[in-house]
């Protein structure tokens, strides 16, 4: 079977228009926690953790050295998994992974330190939990 030549163009159009519309969802996404800020517990320490123009920072760790990192997230069910990295130049790499799920977040951080010369990396996971911040 043939189609019209105006069908076949009509398809192909509506092709572009579904696969452009699919990578700005997923551009989205990625922003889902962006203005959410979050009381939170670090070893027994107060910290902050905020969300802000795809990025992710720990007020805590930002006073350590530690700069902001782009955070990606996943959304299951009704919970939003997040990853983000922060980097400091001197200490090393934090690697957050958690869990938000209503109000509530959760998660830990693993700590890379880089070692030197016979001694190699250092590595240590922290729990975090906290509460979005009221306004």
């Amino acid at each position: 079977m043939k189609l019209p030549p105006n069908t076949l163009l009509v398809l192909i159009l509506l092709s572009i228009s579904i696969i452009s519309t699919a990578g700005s969802l997923n551009a989205m996404e990625n922003r889902t926690l962006d203005g959410n800020v979050y009381d939170a517990i670090l070893n027994d320490e107060d910290d902050i953790l905020t969300f802000r123009d795809g990025s992710f920072q720990s007020t805590l760790y930002a006073g350590r050295g530690y700069a902001k990192g782009e955070y990606t997230t996943v959304i299951k069910g009704d919970s939003i998994w997040f990853e983000a990295k922060t980097i400091s130049p001197q200490k090393g790499e934090l690697l957050w992974t958690g869990v938000i799920e209503g109000s509530a977040i959760n998660g830990s951080y693993l700590s890379t330190k880089k070692g030197w010369f016979l001694f190699g990396d250092t590595t240590r996971s922290k729990d975090f939990k906290g509460s979005l911040k009221t306004k």
